[in-house]
């Protein structure tokens, strides 16, 4: 992976979060419909894990490590964990769940390789 590759899977990271969110929040209207604030404010830990979606689709503006792997643990361990209860989602949550911890996996890869090609050029132009 060079550097524009690894750049253009953190920006695809920030892409599928941000769809995340989106499908989130869409799913919450389609159930609550009117009531949806009142199902946030009586859930703030909804409130709380939105939000670190949020900070963690920012942290991706700026390459960070941190955030793509906090990004990638936030989307897996609920799926797992509805696995190990035995609730799977339909098939087509299911693909494009799929899909997006693919490119959240891909974010992580591609912040970890961007620092190290970073850090490989810096190095460089120490050594001339």
């Amino acid at each position: 992976m060079n550097l524009v590759k690894a750049e253009q899977a953190v920006l695809n990271g920030i892409y599928a979060g941000t769809a995340w969110l989106i499908l989130d929040f869409g799913l919450l209207l389609k159930q609550h419909g009117t009531q949806t604030f009142t199902a946030l404010v009586s859930q703030p830990e909804m409130v709380a894990g939105s939000v670190i979606v949020i900070a963690c689709i920012t942290g991706l503006f700026y390459k960070s490590r941190t955030a793509a792997t906090v990004l990638f643990v936030l989307f897996l361990v609920p799926q797992v964990l509805r696995a190990v209860q035995g609730v799977f989602p339909s098939t087509m949550m299911m693909i494009f769940s799929l899909i997006l911890l693919y490119f959240f996996l891909a974010a992580v890869l591609g912040t970890i390789k961007y620092h190290q090609l970073i850090e490989i050029g810096q190095e460089t132009k120490k050594t001339d």
